[in-house]
């Protein structure tokens, strides 16, 4: 700063110097001659010309208010400019002659997919823009009639959720079984042997679009008996409503049943995509890290001091580095 202004000091001076030059010395005053008397002229007249009017000058102009750039849109009215997710579907179905099955739940709008290479592609494409929402293809026996969709959706997602592996339970009394195993690997030629099987199977699949999460099949009830729908924006204190029903409906629960509820919600979170549970666990780090050293100090606190009352202990110490 000092530099810059020694530098327009020094210029100033340099464009004035020309200037004192100029000036002449100062000399003793000498009496001014005598003006010579000059006669006056005749007046000349003016030229014939046309005076032109001598207008105003133009008012200034009033400075205009600088135009705002567009408000940028909420996430909300930019998911609303989407297509409704159910004729979405509906038009994925008529594209490439599939049966697809709705939760009558599912609201939303949702952009088409426009790029998609096939049905497996335009159905993830649509089911990734609803949180909790995923499509199963399911294949019904052969004499079987396709159910009313509100029936079809729970036998799938009491299926997807269901915490057993494997299970077989018999009847002894008719020699009856009902089976059921989870995550069998087929092959590519699965959907040619179901017709030859016992009891056979339709080998034409239903396509099914689903909540799979009861959770957030019961909220899409809620919200629509309360008049919205589920392409609204929803809010963090909904969430914590729903989480605090839950917790009452925990409390009521008997032990057993309470440590089923537990086993079940792990399975449940297990089964989650594995892009909703990285979410989840990305945000729940954000929360973390952006917690006060105060209170992230009192949270480690009341952790260790849990921990101390269910194991009778202090938590074990890391262990030294470099081991």
């Amino acid at each position: 700063m000092l530099r810059a202004s020694a530098a327009v000091v020094a210029l100033l001076v340099c464009m004035m110097s020309p200037l004192w030059a100029q000036q002449p010395e100062p000399v003793e005053p000498v009496a001014p001659p005598e003006p010579p008397v000059i006669a006056p002229a005749e007046p000349v007249p003016p030229p014939d010309v046309p005076m032109e009017p001598v207008m105003p000058p133009p008012p200034p102009e009033m400075p205009q208010a600088p135009i705002a750039p567009p408000a940028q849109q909420p996430r909300q009215q930019q998911r609303q400019s989407g297509s409704d997710v159910r004729q979405v579907l509906t038009d994925i179905a008529q594209q490439y002659r599939l049966q697809v099955v709705i939760d009558p739940l599912l609201q939303g709008r949702v952009n088409p997919p426009r790029q998609a290479k096939d049905a497996a592609s335009a159905l993830d494409a649509v089911t990734r823009q609803i949180q909790g929402v995923t499509w199963r293809k399911v294949y019904l026996r052969a004499e079987m009639e396709t159910p009313s969709p509100e029936t079809l959706v729970n036998w799938v997602r009491a299926l997807v959720n269901l915490e057993a592996q494997g299970l077989i339970v018999a009847d002894t009394t008719g020699n009856r079984i009902t089976s059921f195993v989870r995550n069998v690997t087929v092959s590519p030629e699965f959907e040619q042997q179901l017709g030859q099987m016992v009891p056979a199977f339709k080998t034409r699949p239903v396509y099914v679009v689903f909540y799979q999460q009861p959770t957030l099949a019961q909220q899409a009830t809620a919200l629509q008996r309360s008049g919205q729908r589920q392409g609204q924006a929803m809010r963090a204190e909904d969430l914590l409503a729903l989480e605090q029903q839950r917790l009452q409906m925990f409390m009521q629960l008997p032990p057993e049943e309470r440590q089923r509820a537990i086993r079940m919600g792990v399975q449940m979170f297990m089964n989650l995509d594995p892009s909703v549970r990285m979410m989840m666990m990305q945000e729940g780090m954000r929360w973390f890290m952006n917690m006060s050293p105060e209170e992230r100090q009192m949270l480690m606190q009341q952790g260790m001091q849990m921990f101390q009352q269910m194991m009778g202990g202090p938590p074990p110490a890391p262990p030294a580095p470099g081991r």
